[in-house]
C-alpha cells in the first residue's frame, strides 16, 4: 500500500494551499482505493463537498493527480 501512503504525504503537503471558492477549507481523506491498472482513487472531503481525485503512478511515483 505505499500508493496509499504516498497520497496521504501529497495531501498533507498540499492541503494547507488547498484552497474551495478562495476559501481554506478543512480537508479530510475519507477513503482511498488502490487500482492495479497504475491508478488510485482518493475521495477528498473539503468544505461539505466530496472531490474524488485520481492518483497516476509511474514506478511507484506519483505522476498526475486530476480532480475527477
Amino acid at each position: 500500500m505505499r500508493e496509499a501512503d504516498a497520497i496521504k504525504t501529497f495531501l498533507g503537503l498540499v492541503s494547507p494551499g488547498f484552497t474551495l471558492d478562495g476559501e481554506l477549507p478543512a480537508v479530510r481523506v475519507d477513503g482511498i482505493e488502490v487500482r492495479k491498472d497504475g491508478h488510485a482513487i482518493a475521495m477528498v472531503h473539503a468544505d461539505g463537498r466530496t472531490l474524488p481525485i485520481r492518483f497516476t503512478f509511474d514506478e511507484g511515483k506519483i505522476a498526475r493527480v486530476e480532480v475527477l
